[in-house]
């Protein structure tokens, strides 16, 4: 499993989130600045369950990486990669945390 590098700084929580709740964007294909170079996201499921598919770009078809996230676990999503989400179960709650390299964090 993908690890934060330790000189990283926690910076943002979204809300808890359902299907209802959560950007439809989320579960497209995307590339967002939450994913730029030195930004790890980090998605807890709290109920349920979340599939992350990563993309080697925006066009390929299928995903080269896949991640089940099962209630009270967490994965780290690698930074500058496109990706979506998958809810596994309707009843599904989950939240991301954004770390960011400290390097990163003085030049914004």
């Amino acid at each position: 499993m993908l690890r934060i590098p330790q000189s990283c700084v926690h910076t943002r929580s979204t809300p808890f989130w359902n299907k209802e709740t959560a950007p439809a964007g989320i579960f497209q294909r995307h590339l967002d600045k939450g994913t730029r170079q030195g930004v790890y996201p980090r998605l807890s499921v709290h109920k349920g369950a979340v599939k992350y598919l990563g993309y080697a770009d925006e066009t390929i078809e299928q995903p080269e990486a896949e991640l089940l996230i099962e209630a009270g676990h967490f994965g780290v999503f690698p930074p500058e990669k496109w990706h979506r989400i998958e809810l596994m179960t309707e009843d599904t709650v989950f939240q991301i945390d954004f770390f960011v390299e400290a390097d990163v964090l003085r030049s914004l």
